[in-house]
């Protein structure tokens, strides 16, 4: 990535714990390993304080709001995302319920183990922002009973 690609991460850096910046850079990691992904740097109307934004196609896959011991990140669905993620049952329950429930879910992050299921449901709208953008079908998993 070219320096002028780099963002300057020291906002979230100089708030954060180092456990808590480690699972930052864990994030940041995986994320850029989904082509194309864009991250921008918002700051909030009301308190100035500056937080991290995720795209992929100028479409906001998810926003990131990191201090103390916990990163907090608001999940973005449109609706027709929203039902093809709670239609896929490889992504765990609780996040898919979250989902069902608005266009914007909220979640805690404060270990690996919450990273996980948190980047398939990125990657699960990363994958049907690609199929519309191409226009393919979803690949057809048979159900076994």
């Amino acid at each position: 990535m070219s320096r002028k690609q780099t963002t300057d991460l020291s906002f979230v850096a100089d708030r954060v714990h180092p456990q808590t910046w480690t699972l930052f850079q864990s994030l940041r990691s995986r994320v850029r390993q989904l082509r194309g992904v864009s991250v921008k740097v918002k700051y909030e109307k009301q308190s100035g304080e500056a937080t991290s934004a995720y795209y992929y196609q100028n479409r906001l896959l998810f926003n990131l709001h990191a201090r103390g011991e916990e990163i907090n990140a608001t999940f973005h669905a449109d609706q027709q995302a929203r039902v093809k993620l709670v239609e896929d049952e490889t992504l765990d329950w609780r996040f898919r319920d979250q989902v069902s429930k608005s266009t914007r879910a909220e979640f805690t992050l404060r270990t690996s183990k919450d990273l996980g299921p948190f980047m398939e449901l990125v990657k699960a709208k990363y994958e049907h922002i690609n199929q519309q953008a191409t226009g393919t079908l979803p690949e057809i998993r048979p159900v076994a009973f």
